[in-house]
């Protein structure tokens, strides 16, 4: 990282800075793009090279949570299907826990290791036109966070089968998120509930 800001600081150099832009929108995926003229591999996943612009951050009034735009370009009108989408997608299954997110990247095309920033924001209201698909996004704030972050529950897994925590990478295709089932593919260690407390315990 010392090395990366010194060249991003020296007079001359070949480092160039893009930013990438993971924006989840729950009925399509995650969409990722970056500010460059090709493709970035950051993290293991691919940004494809497409217009957007960033505003600064603002506040309203004191004590509000930072707004920020981003801008993408809609002339293809595909973020705008992608929004429609979302659209239909609330309609059905609600609006709680299925906000927009979106994780900012700043990143050295020189070394693209680690950002050398990252910032993270919700969705507040979207927009869009014949040239742009606007998003209006806030800084998180603590008092919108769940404490403690996961449910305790005795004899429930809240990992994602086969996900990072799981760790699991054997032939099953599905999971009952029981420990039991745990036991039966062989990775209780990495159980993600809580078998200890007592039961129907929830917090």
């Amino acid at each position: 990282m010392s090395a990366i800001i010194a060249d991003i600081n020296a007079l001359s150099s070949d480092s160039v800075i893009a930013v990438l832009l993971e924006i989840n929108i729950p009925a399509t995926g995650y969409v990722r793009l970056c500010s460059n003229n090709e493709n970035l591999v950051f993290a293991g996943e691919t940004y494809l090279p497409f217009p957007f612009q960033l505003s600064e951050l603002t506040t309203a009034a004191k004590g509000e949570v930072p707004q920020w735009q981003i801008q993408i370009d809609n002339s293809s009108r595909i973020i705008e299907s992608y929004l429609q989408d979302y659209d239909t997608y609330l309609k059905a299954n609600g609006i709680s826990g299925n906000e927009i997110s979106c994780t900012c990247y700043v990143v050295s095309t020189v070394d693209l290791s680690s950002a050398i920033m990252t910032e993270y924001f919700t969705l507040t209201s979207w927009s869009t036109s014949s040239k742009w698909a606007a998003f209006k996004l806030g800084a998180s704030s603590p008092f919108t966070l769940r404490f403690p972050r996961r449910r305790i529950l005795q004899n429930f897994c809240g990992w994602k089968f086969k996900g990072s925590e799981c760790g699991y990478s054997g032939f099953g295709t599905s999971c009952e998120k029981t420990l039991s089932a745990c036991r039966a593919f062989t990775n209780s260690a990495r159980f993600g509930g809580f078998p200890g407390i007592g039961k129907g315990l929830r917090i």
